[in-house]
């Protein structure tokens, strides 16, 4: 599944060109393109499993071999990221655009992913200087515990929006402002700080990688998970 995922979004990247890198159809910068891992760096990283999972990876390139993920006959944007929290995210919730086939579904992973919660407490200093940086017009006097109001969570039960200082916030924002690993989040704050208390990894959006794998152990083929995944989308060769 990651396999057909990978190459359906390296197409639409390469046909697409981007002007951080106009040398080439895509880079190995994961924000920009698609992560890629030297074999040297892989054995640092991931020791006598190294091999191992170099052999598992070629196979699943080789026996989908050309095969895309495609929606109405074309290639999809085949978003893909770590955990979710339960439920996928709408994409027209993080970026705006409502696309078919990337829409909240059920995802079942749970407590086997490393490091599936997570707490970020920031102290009161640093949370003032951040967001007031960003959002001068909040008013962050009175009890920290009163800044928050009016949660309003997003389709996989995360953080859509919330009012800090009378100032209404995306999840993604905070995300990004304070380094949590999804928008999945609840908080809290005291005189100690603001606290995130954060379940899952990743934007949310399209497949999750832990989630795929949870469905694989159950039996699911990759065609059955990437259907769940990118609903009503259909398996082909990737026009290159």
């Amino acid at each position: 599944a990651q396999a057909c995922a990978a190459r359906t979004y390296t197409v639409i990247r390469q046909n697409s060109g981007s002007e951080k890198h106009p040398g080439a159809d895509i880079c190995s910068d994961s924000t920009c393109c698609q992560a890629y891992v030297e074999r040297d760096a892989a054995e640092a990283r991931w020791g006598l499993q190294a091999g191992e999972y170099a052999d598992k990876i070629e196979r699943a390139v080789a026996e989908t071999d050309g095969m895309g993920i495609l929606y109405q006959g074309e290639p999809i944007q085949a978003l893909f990221f770590s955990s979710a929290a339960g439920r996928t995210v709408d994409a027209v919730e993080v970026w705006g655009n409502s696309v078919d086939y990337l829409k909240s579904v059920d995802s079942p992973e749970g407590d086997e992913v490393p490091n599936y919660h997570s707490t970020v407490t920031v102290p009161l200093d640093e949370f003032k200087s951040k967001l007031l940086a960003q959002y001068p017009q909040a008013d962050l006097s009175g009890e920290p515990a009163g800044w928050f109001a009016n949660l309003v969570p997003n389709s996989a039960g995360g953080v859509e929006t919330v009012d800090i200082g009378g100032v209404t916030v995306g999840g993604g924002s905070l995300r990004t402002l304070f380094g949590l690993r999804s928008t999945s989040f609840t908080v809290s704050a005291s005189a100690d700080g603001v606290t995130f208390s954060v379940t899952g990894y990743g934007h949310g959006v399209g497949m999750s990688q832990y989630g795929a794998n949870a469905l694989a152990l159950t039996g699911k083929s990759y065609q059955e998970i990437l259907s769940l995944y990118y609903p009503g989308t259909t398996l082909g060769p990737a026009p290159r």
